[in-house]
């Protein structure tokens, strides 16, 4: 039996996430990386496991010169809105397979990348830009099946639920926000994480999977974690949607009362979803949130799912 040649794979991003995804990668037999889109090559990177100079040859800057370089699937990983959506389109145009960590991108039109995705027999997947490693796409998709959604809550930014934690043990806000530095979980700018803009893509990228649509970013209110204006003690940064006269009323709050003890009961960068359907029942996730290995193993997995539904069709 003559056994397939490897995947080529372009990945987009070399940070905590598309770095993480890269060491597994360059392991596996069973994928060719062709190309890896960064910002500034010569920028030393952090690849587990990965020699410098083997790193080197794969760099490059500039978003077409990865797809030129002719993959079956794009691992995009970029902390850009705008470039991330851009690229993303551009590789299903060229029938290439996505699968996607960036919310922010992911949820500007997922209908549209989903619409893109089809007329160009390519798939896109998104499970690792919420949760990191906890399914809540595939949650709410297997809730949406058996029952109509009423409604969700989730805690879905494992850097804030980790800095509240440290505030709750003690730590000053800068104290806090250096260790989840330290931990891998906050970007060197949190802004988007403690302003509440990071949990308001997931709140809309989730609302569309158990609604069909989402509510305007701009209507989704955001409490900010701040040293100014700590929080009172066991709060969480709870995320709320609901269908309400028929329109969506999502919000990103930090509460400390009311709290379902799932979301009490977090530890560190967990994270966790509540879905209430029509039929009367709750449905539960939880899991690690956020970190290089979590979101990375999560990202594989839609690779793996995208390279399983490639070589069904090389097959037939």
């Amino acid at each position: 039996v003559r056994s397939s040649p490897p995947l080529r794979v372009a990945v987009a991003g070399c940070g905590v996430v598309g770095g993480g995804a890269l060491a597994r990668l360059l392991g596996d037999p069973r994928f060719e990386v062709v190309g890896v889109l960064v910002r500034d090559p010569m920028k030393p990177r952090d690849v587990p496991g990965v020699a410098h100079d083997r790193l080197s040859r794969l760099l490059v800057a500039d978003a077409s010169a990865l797809l030129e370089r002719d993959p079956d699937i794009l691992l995009e990983a970029l902390s850009e809105a705008e470039a991330g959506h851009a690229l993303i389109r551009a590789a299903l145009q060229r029938g290439v397979d996505v699968a996607s960590a960036n919310k922010q991108a992911v949820s500007r039109d997922p209908a549209g990348l989903l619409a893109l995705a089809g007329a160009h027999d390519a798939k896109v997947l998104w499970s690792a830009s919420i949760g990191g490693g906890v399914p809540m796409v595939e949650t709410l998709r297997a809730a949406r099946a058996e029952s109509s959604i009423l409604a969700f809550e989730a805690v879905l930014n494992g850097t804030v639920n980790f800095m509240l934690e440290r505030l709750d043990a003690g730590a000053t806000f800068d104290v806090a926000l250096a260790e989840a530095r330290a931990a891998g979980l906050a970007e060197e700018d949190p802004s988007s994480d403690l302003e509440g803009f990071d949990a308001a893509a997931k709140v809309r990228l989730l609302a569309f999977e158990a609604f069909g649509f989402m509510p305007d970013e701009a209507d989704i209110p955001r409490d900010v974690l701040s040293a100014a204006d700590l929080p009172p003690a066991g709060a969480r940064q709870l995320c709320r949607c609901r269908m309400a006269n028929g329109r969506l009323v999502a919000e990103v709050r930090l509460a400390a009362s009311g709290l379902d003890p799932v979301f009490t009961a977090l530890k560190g960068e967990g994270n966790a979803l509540k879905v209430i359907a029509a039929d009367g029942s709750v449905v539960h996730c939880r899991g690690r949130g956020a970190g290089r290995w979590a979101t990375a193993e999560s990202l594989l997995a839609d690779l793996s799912d995208l390279a399983a539904r490639r070589l069904a069709h090389q097959a037939g």
